[in-house]
């Protein structure tokens, strides 16, 4: 499948632009996978490979699709601060580079709020997405990570605020 590159750019500039977050107070992101999705716990490093696009596919080799949130969301920022370390505009330019170097097939799918993201990853059987507050697992058709070992609720867990 072949992306017009004024695609491919729009989708970038979806990632570092879009409607501002009301102010809350956040301190952590959830990472979510579909319940169809086995795993449920994940290395902060492969987290990163993942939504940096070097790792690609599932342990059961179907392709990953990213899904993320706007970096001017206080859980994108977070994402980018504290999982990606770099800034929207470098993450963007990453991706840019992947797609044109053939590194990666598709960049992130940029979702409009957390209840779309529970959603897009519910639908989707090998999507990965992050959200604000985790949904109940039950309810919502979705599987919420650990990372390293640690439950979003964990003081501990990798992508908190400090």
């Amino acid at each position: 499948m072949r992306f017009h590159p004024l695609a491919i750019a729009a989708t970038f500039l979806l990632l570092a632009t879009g409607a501002r977050a009301a102010e809350r107070p956040q301190t952590s992101v959830s990472f979510l996978v579909s319940a169809r999705n086995t795993m449920r716990d994940i290395s902060a490093g492969d987290l990163r490979r993942i939504f940096l696009g070097e790792i690609s596919r599932w342990a059961n080799g179907r392709r990953i699709i990213v899904f993320v949130r706007s970096s001017e969301t206080q859980e994108g920022r977070l994402f980018l601060d504290r999982l990606i370390r770099m800034s929207d505009i470098d993450y963007s330019q990453w991706w840019l580079g992947a797609v044109f170097r053939g590194r990666s097939a598709n960049p992130p799918r940029v979702v409009a709020s957390d209840d779309a993201m529970v959603k897009a990853v519910a639908m989707t059987p090998d999507a990965i997405g992050l959200v604000a507050v985790p949904p109940p697992e039950t309810e919502s058709g979705v599987g919420v990570l650990s990372i390293n070992g640690k439950a979003p609720s964990d003081p501990r867990y990798p992508i908190g605020g400090r």
